[in-house]
């Protein structure tokens, strides 16, 4: 099953295609999309990246992405 959901991400740099590097729940950046931590709102997505001191500008962002079952955290 798909859902949507948002993430925030961060564009680690020119050789990284954008979106492809994600905070984690420890507010740490992380190349596994299954660790991503994951909101249902963007107002909780915004909560968490000011609780954890996490700029949001052009670099790093929040975003919206869709994720799958398989996507989970194991």
């Amino acid at each position: 099953m798909k859902q949507a959901h948002f993430v925030i991400c961060v564009s680690p740099s020119l050789y990284i295609a954008p979106g492809s590097c994600y905070i984690a729940e420890d507010g740490s950046p992380t190349m596994m999309r299954s660790r991503a931590v994951r909101f249902t709102t963007l107002a909780q997505a915004k909560e968490f990246a000011e609780t954890n001191h996490i700029a949001l500008n052009t670099l790093t962002y929040i975003g919206l992405e869709d994720f799958i079952d398989l996507d989970k955290a194991s």
